[in-house]
């Protein structure tokens, strides 16, 4: 194999996505969408992307959050009825027990 081959066989390298795209304003970091913001209306399709943006990041923080919130309520649930199972299954032996030993 000689130098060519192994250059051409080279990953190609992705292309930067197209300015406003969907995916040119994931690759946004937040303080690049408050700046945009910042400079207001007159931006146009900037200044509207990027309040749709932060938008839609508020929403899936805000979904995340929520899910979190679910998800320690289950487990709460959960050791609650694992707590009073055994709470009953102590009960139920304790009575079996004080009504042999009479």
């Amino acid at each position: 194999m000689d130098v060519e081959e192994t250059t051409s066989l080279s990953p190609l390298q992705e292309a930067a996505p197209e300015p406003y795209s969907a995916e040119w304003w994931q690759a946004r970091t937040p303080n690049e969408l408050r700046d945009i913001i910042k400079r207001g209306f007159g931006l146009g399709q900037a200044y509207d992307g990027a309040v749709l943006e932060t938008e839609r990041r508020a929403r899936e923080a805000m979904r995340r959050i929520r899910d979190q919130a679910d998800e320690a309520e289950r487990r709460q649930t959960k050791a609650r009825y694992v707590f009073f199972g055994g709470v009953l299954a102590l009960l139920i032996v304790l009575m079996i027990v004080l009504r042999l030993t009479r």
